[in-house]
């Protein structure tokens, strides 16, 4: 299991024990970045949708999470291959 399969595999298992930088790193790895905008983070998303993310010192709220993990499930190009 790669490291951001790992860190994909902990924003699910337990959203509310990541850390804004672990999220960013995330987001980065899945080709779906954060960036800053005044006060919140957003994460443009390739339908046009936007993810806005308030950071609050080190803490993310958990639906924040949710909303990343979410969009990466939708958007990401992991290559699986087909079982033969």
């Amino acid at each position: 299991m790669s490291k951001r399969e790992k860190l994909l595999a902990k924003a699910k298992n337990s959203p509310k024990n990541i850390s804004f930088q672990e999220l960013e790193a995330l987001a980065e790895a899945y080709d779906l970045p954060l960036k800053p905008g005044g006060s919140h983070y957003v994460q443009r998303l390739p339908d046009g949708r936007k993810n806005t993310i308030k950071r609050e010192g080190d803490k993310v709220k958990k639906w924040y999470v949710q909303d990343v993990v979410e969009a990466i499930e939708m958007f990401s190009h992991t290559e699986e291959e087909p079982n033969e």
